[in-house]
C-alpha cells in the first residue's frame, strides 16, 4: 500500500477542521452572524473572525491538495524540531504577555483595576501590543536566524496595522485578550 503525500495529509486536516468550524462550532457556539445591524448600523459579528479564519484555512487546504508537488519526500530532522519548538515557545510567550501584560501595568502605574480600564487608551493596547510585537519580531528573527532591527520593525508595524484595521473603526470591539478579561 502506497503512503500518502504529507501534503495530501495536511490538506485533509486543515479542510476537515474549517469544515467543522464553519458547520458546527460556529453555528453551535457564536451568538450573531458575521455581522449585525443594530439600529441602522453594521456592526462586527462573533462569527466574523473565526469563519475568515476558517476560509483561509479551507483555501490553504485546497492549495495543498492541488497545488504542485514535490518529488521528495520531506523528512523531520532535529533541526525542524527545532524551529517547530522555538516557534511554539515564541506564540505561547507572546499570548501570556498578551493575557497578563495590560493587567500587570495597571495595579503598577493606575489606581483603578483593569477589567475598568481595558476599553481605554493606553491600557486597551498595552497587552495587545507587547504581545503581538514579541510575536511577530521574535518570529522574523527565528526565521533570519539573527534578531535585526528589522524584525522589529517588522512587530512595531504589525501591531499598529492590526490596531488601525480592527481596533480604530469599530466603537465596539475590544482586541484581544481584553473581551476575556
Amino acid at each position: 500500500m502506497r503512503s500518502l503525500h504529507p501534503d495530501t495529509v495536511l490538506a485533509a486536516i486543515l479542510l476537515a477542521f474549517a469544515a467543522g468550524l464553519l458547520l458546527f462550532w460556529l453555528p453551535a457556539d457564536t451568538d450573531t452572524g458575521l455581522y449585525e445591524i443594530k439600529r441602522g448600523k453594521f456592526t462586527i459579528g462573533d462569527a466574523l473572525a473565526p469563519a475568515f479564519a476558517a476560509t483561509v484555512m479551507a483555501v490553504a487546504g485546497l492549495l495543498l491538495l492541488f497545488g504542485p508537488r514535490s518529488r521528495d519526500e520531506p523528512k523531520l530532522d532535529p533541526d525542524h524540531v527545532k524551529f517547530l519548538s522555538a516557534m511554539i515557545t515564541i506564540v505561547l510567550a507572546g499570548m501570556v504577555l498578551m493575557r497578563w501584560a495590560g493587567p500587570a501595568a495597571t495595579t503598577i502605574f493606575a489606581d483603578d483595576e483593569y477589567r475598568l480600564l481595558r476599553d481605554t487608551v493606553p491600557w486597551k493596547f498595552v497587552g495587545f501590543a507587547s504581545g503581538g510585537f514579541v510575536i511577530v519580531a521574535a518570529a522574523s528573527s527565528v526565521v533570519e536566524g539573527r534578531f535585526s532591527r528589522s524584525a522589529a520593525l517588522a512587530g512595531i508595524v504589525a501591531v499598529l496595522l492590526i490596531i488601525a484595521l480592527y481596533d480604530l473603526p469599530f466603537d465596539d470591539l475590544l482586541l484581544p485578550p481584553n473581551g476575556d478579561v
